[in-house]
Formats: C-alpha cells, structure tokens, sequence
C-alpha cells in the first residue's frame, strides 16, 4: 500500500463512521489524529499536542485549513500536495478570517468534533494499516539500531545531558524526533523510574529510555549498559526481561488487556518482586500517541490484530522495553536488530529474545 492508498483508505474509513454516527463530516486538529490520517506532521513545536492546522472531512470534500504562514507548508510538504485536498488559507493578522472560511465550508452541515467520535476514531488509529505497518518497522529498526550503537559505544565519564545531544542528534539525522529522552547513570537509575536528564557523569551503569517519533508513528525502547560487570545488575536484568517476555507472550488476539498485566504480575511474583509493578506503570497499546492506554487492572480492551505495543518493566534500576506488533502468528519485536545483549526467554512454549543490560569491557 502506497501513502496515497493508505490516505485514502483512512479517510473512507472515517467517512464510513460519519454515516453511522449521523455526522456529515468531522474536524480533525489534534497532533495525533492528524498524524495518522495524513502521516505527516501538524506540529510547529515538537511538543504540540494540537496540529497547526484543521483536516475537515465531509461527505465529499477534503479541506486543510491554517493561517498563511503554515498552509503551503503544510499541504506541499506534509501531505505531498495531495490533489484530493483543497488548501485553504487566511492571514494571520486576520485570525476572525477563520471563522468565515470554516463556516463556508461547515454551511449546513453536521460537523463532528474528535471528542464527540473519539472512541470511533481510538478504534481506528490504534489498528496498524499495511502501509502504517511497513513504516513502523522501519522506523522501529532504525530507532533501535542507532540507539544501540551508542549504548555500546558509552563512555566513563560522559555526562547525561552529553549523552542526550548525541542522542538527539543521531536520531534527527534519520528523520526521528526525540519525543522523550530518559537517561540515568548509576544510583539515580536506582532511584527514579522516570529519569529525565540531571547532568550526571557516568560511571559504571546506564539506563536509556527514549520515545521516537517519524511521521505520527512513536517507537519506545529502553536498552541499559555496564562499562564493568555487576553480578547484581545483570541478575536484575535476568528477572526483568522474564517478566517482559510474560506480558509479550500473553498479547494474543482477542485476550483482555488486564489478563495481559495479569500474566506480567505473576511474572513479578515469581521473580522475588512482587509489588515491584507498584513503583512504575507497565507500558501498554501504542502507535501515534506514547501510550494509546496503560494495561491495569479493569482494562477490558481486547487484543486486536495489527495493533502496537511497548511495556516498559523495571526492577529497581533494570529496565526491559520494546516495541512490537501483533499479528496472526504471534508478536513481532519491531526494535530487535538482533545486534545487542540478549537473552532467551521460554515462555509457556514460546521463546523470545529479549533485550538485556550490555556489558562493554567484555
């Protein structure tokens, strides 16, 4: 599936809820939906949660609304000047110009709000297309790979926020936003399960954490490194990729999100730490938002096909985190490059590798 077919596909799939829902055509402004719809960037600054321009979808129309700083850019650039959108614009000294530009096109029509058909379009945006598929793991894979190869280069004596630019750095060179960065040397790692950046110098264990986005599409992964072995350390790493493997190998099709968490609890349990969960959430269902939702106890969504996830445990300083994708024949780890530390996990017949802390001076 190209862009254009995936496009497409998504804007009939939208217009196919308008119909049920009684609607004649829906605003769409906020960062994430306009991501998955146009699979391209709405923001202006990289943490806007509100695109910098509105997709109205009627019935029989497709129009991009923003102020004239922002509408060619958008349209040439953002959606490939796609011939089944009308740009539109207004001066942005003129903003009341909106209004009558939105009423032009609203008239008569019932437009819906995304709050009014949220839960509809969650259904939808959190269901990987074909085209959303293929990019995803590419993106997964590029992620991960240069993630890992400066993990495996780390040095003594490298401060946080250092470690942080090189990170953002190699990310936006491959067309990947650093939508969150999360690094901890030593007892901070010990201490924080949320670690952003306080200007530590490493000197023996890292913890690196980081949410990259391309395109709408959000890949998590963590990955931890020794410059000197540490027989407790790496022991933490052990029981935290099993406990990983537990939450992986329960993401079957049409199983509950709680029976998932379930099955990653009992994992605790009998890996000596079983309110370990308590100190930091678990991850969950992913794709154009960090954390589509958290897998809990009471989480009834059903494990669908095509769907991404990325849960994130940690034993007090360890931290296992991927992101995969759900298919017919069992998970798919898209941030596997298989070029790190790993270890196997066998898990009710199924064997995963999972990433573990890597050692450097072995």
């Amino acid at each position: 599936m190209r862009r254009e077919e995936d496009f497409l596909y998504k804007v009939e799939a939208i217009r196919n809820i308008l119909k049920e829902k009684n609607f004649d055509g829906i605003e769409i402004n906020s960062q994430a939906n306009f991501s998955y719809v146009t699979r391209g960037r709405g923001f202006i600054g990289l943490a806007s949660t509100v695109a910098c321009g509105s997709l109205f979808i009627t019935l029989d129309r497709i129009c991009l609304v923003s102020e004239n700083i922002e509408i060619m850019r958008l349209y040439q650039e953002q959606l490939d000047s796609n011939p089944l959108v009308e740009a539109i614009g207004y001066s942005w000294d003129e903003p009341q110009k909106r209004e009558t530009v939105v009423k032009q096109i609203k008239g008569d029509l019932k437009i819906a709000t995304e709050n009014e058909l949220e839960e509809e379009l969650f259904k939808l945006r959190t269901i990987m297309t074909p085209y959303d598929r293929e990019e995803y793991k590419k993106l997964g894979y590029d992620t991960a790979a240069l993630i890992q190869e400066i993990c495996k280069n780390i040095k003594k004596g490298v401060g946080e926020y250092e470690l942080a630019g090189e990170i953002s750095n190699k990310l936006w060179s491959n067309n990947i936003e650093p939508v969150t960065i999360l690094i901890a040397f030593d007892e901070r790692a010990l201490k924080y399960r949320h670690p952003v950046m306080a200007g530590n110098r490493l000197d023996n264990y890292a913890l690196v954490g980081i949410c990259g986005r391309r395109n709408g599409l959000i890949v998590s992964l963590s990955r931890d490194v020794l410059i000197n072995r540490d027989e407790e350390m790496i022991q933490k790493h052990m029981k935290c990729a099993k406990v990983s493997a537990a939450f992986l190998s329960n993401l079957k099709i049409g199983n509950t999100a709680q029976n998932v968490f379930e099955k990653g609890l009992l994992a605790y349990q009998e890996q000596g730490y079983p309110l370990e969960y308590k100190e930091h959430h678990q991850g969950g269902l992913t794709g154009f938002v960090p954390r589509e939702l958290r897998v809990n106890i009471g989480c009834t969504h059903l494990v669908r096909k095509d769907e991404a996830y990325a849960f994130n445990p940690t034993i007090q300083g360890s931290k296992c985190e991927d992101t995969v994708l759900v298919t017919e024949n069992g998970i798919e780890i898209m941030t596997y490059t298989g070029n790190y530390a790993y270890v196997t996990c066998d898990i009710d017949g199924e064997r995963l590798m999972m990433p573990t802390v890597y050692v450097a001076n072995e």
